[in-house]
């Protein structure tokens, strides 16, 4: 992509990935493995960290609001509610259309999930602006048995309903949603940025549901009961 691509066009593929880049400081905060797929390496992002540079402000902004670690990891959530408030608004296309899915089908399936386990939706919601109208959709429902969303995610609802509480059925359900939905997003002829764009976005769900191969999951687990 740096040989192929032009600077505006990069730039839209480096917004993408820095998701990853935020992921990553939360598993750097964590003693976690980083994803290698993000913009910075380990190094990169420990350095990013330490001298302030090479990440957008907003993510030092938001980190230096709290100075214990277990503070960052416990308030992480709002970094990401930044990411998404930060980044849509500047961009276009498929690009602006993915960030705003992302974020609207994450809240969803957050009030649907605090409904069945008995959280408080509002405390959850905490880092969003109650104006917004899916968060004062979400909020206005925050009293009742269940949660409804707008149209356009009714079929979110009856996806995760049908799982009946099942984490690893929840997760492959909700990325084969999400893979078949950014496919409907794209636009253009096949080399357009929307078009590299949506494959870039479609091929780390796949990756992330390969992660989370059920197989896999059960030989790791019978490892550590075997020692």
């Amino acid at each position: 992509m740096e040989i192929s691509l032009n600077k505006k066009d990069l730039e839209k593929t480096k917004v993408l990935r820095l998701f990853i880049d935020i992921c990553n400081i939360r598993a750097l905060l964590m003693e976690e493995p980083v994803d290698p797929r993000g913009n910075l390496n380990e190094k990169e992002l420990d350095e990013a960290l330490l001298v302030h540079a090479g990440l957008p402000e907003y993510v030092f902004e938001f980190l230096e609001q709290f100075e214990k670690v277990s503070d960052k990891i416990k308030n992480f959530s709002g970094l990401f509610a930044r990411y998404f408030n930060e980044e849509i608004v500047k961009q276009e296309g498929f690009l602006r259309a993915y960030l705003t899915f992302e974020r609207e089908s994450r809240l969803v399936l957050l009030a649907l999930r605090a409904k069945r386990l008995g959280r408080d939706v509002a405390r959850e919601l905490q880092f969003e602006d109650p104006t917004d109208p899916l968060i004062a959709h979400i909020l206005a429902q925050k009293d009742s048995d269940s949660y409804d969303p707008p149209p356009e995610y009714t079929d979110l609802k009856e996806l995760i309903v049908a799982c009946h509480g099942d984490p690893w059925k929840e997760n492959k359900a909700f990325a084969e949603y999400r893979f078949k939905k950014l496919g409907e997003l794209a636009e253009g002829e096949m080399f357009s940025i929307d078009q590299i764009l949506c494959y870039m976005a479609q091929l780390m769900i796949i990756e992330d549901l390969d992660e989370l191969d059920e197989e896999r999951g059960k030989m790791i687990l019978d490892t550590f009961k075997s020692g």
